[in-house]
């Protein structure tokens, strides 16, 4: 019976924060009046890959905080290369979507809990919130893509001249800093979960910039 605990635990661990990595990314889209859905696989995908880290690090104390991070950075990312939206726009509907959506969970927390603490990550109780909190949110963006609701932009305002290439650079930059971090603190894993990540990134990065050299 212990055994089954301890094959459940990463598996559900899994599962519910993949929901709630999709919700999320659902919802920065939508406040921004962007399809997500036409971006289900790829997002599932990384959802996947921030989620494996999370479950990593989340043991090694001296590296938890770093997990939060990853996950903006990889958000910022899949939105730049995947969604095509410039990287300064994407660094804001990334920032701005995880703060709401934070927000939300908290609020549904106290109000099915009346507390907040670092335990529920890790219970039962955190995957009901992550649940609920999945579902509401997934309502609410239906809600705001149905009625057209959200903020509109000309997001190719802030497109640098020479940003495709910059990308490709700060991909690279990104990988070959974690792959460093997590090689002196004995993650082989993680550096073979972002090195996936950063293969999609850059394949979808290095479309675009031939997509856009071709143009008359």
């Amino acid at each position: 019976m212990k055994g089954i605990c301890v094959m459940w635990e990463p598996i559900r661990f899994l599962l519910f924060s993949t929901i709630e990595t999709f919700a999320a990314f659902v919802l920065m889209l939508t406040i921004f009046r962007l399809r997500a859905l036409d971006y289900i696989w790829p997002a599932l995908f990384i959802g996947l890959i921030m989620n494996f880290q999370s479950f990593i690090l989340r043991e090694e104390t001296s590296l938890s905080f770093f997990a939060p991070t990853i996950n903006i950075i990889l958000f910022i990312f899949l939105i730049t290369t995947v969604v095509n939206i410039p990287v300064i726009w994407s660094a804001i509907i990334s920032i701005t979507g995880t703060f709401l959506y934070t927000l939300f969970q908290a609020v549904i927390i106290v109000m099915l809990f009346g507390t907040l603490t670092t335990e529920m990550q890790t219970s039962a109780e955190g995957s009901l919130a992550q649940a609920v909190t999945s579902a509401w949110v997934l309502a609410i963006s239906w809600f705001l893509y149905k009625f057209n609701i959200g903020f509109a932009a000309d997001y190719e305002n802030l497109r640098f001249r020479w940003e495709h290439v910059l990308v490709i650079f700060l991909i690279i930059g990104v990988l070959a800093a974690c792959t460093f971090m997590f090689y002196f603190n004995n993650f082989p894993l993680s550096i073979l979960f972002i090195a996936l990540a950063s293969g999609m990134f850059l394949y979808y990065a290095l479309k675009t910039e031939r997509e856009y050299y071709k143009k008359p």
